[in-house]
């Protein structure tokens, strides 16, 4: 008589995801605006784009952007919702205005 055994595994996968901001203190408010800004590396994270995607919008001068002390690029949270939020496109034609 033959002994069959069946094993079962179960695989539980749980992902957190932490995005960690500047501490209160050292947060930069936009000079144009007012409103809170974030690195190009927190925007793409956050909107769901590439950095690439960012610098273009940023070459073009679409939204508001500073660069730090610690030559880190920060970008306009409310500048860049609207240009996203946008229907229109950045073509080149558009960025030579």
């Amino acid at each position: 008589m033959e002994i069959k055994r069946n094993f079962e595994m179960l695989v539980a996968i749980n992902r957190r995801y932490i995005i960690r901001q500047s501490a209160p203190g050292r947060q930069i408010a936009c000079a144009e605006c007012g409103e809170p800004m974030l690195t190009t590396e927190q925007a793409a994270n956050t909107f769901g784009i590439k950095q690439r995607r960012i610098f273009q919008i940023i070459e073009t001068k679409a939204a508001h952007f500073t660069e730090t002390e610690a030559d880190a690029v920060m970008i306009c949270i409310t500048s860049l919702k609207r240009i996203l939020g946008s229907k229109e496109n950045l073509t080149p034609a558009n960025r030579r205005r």
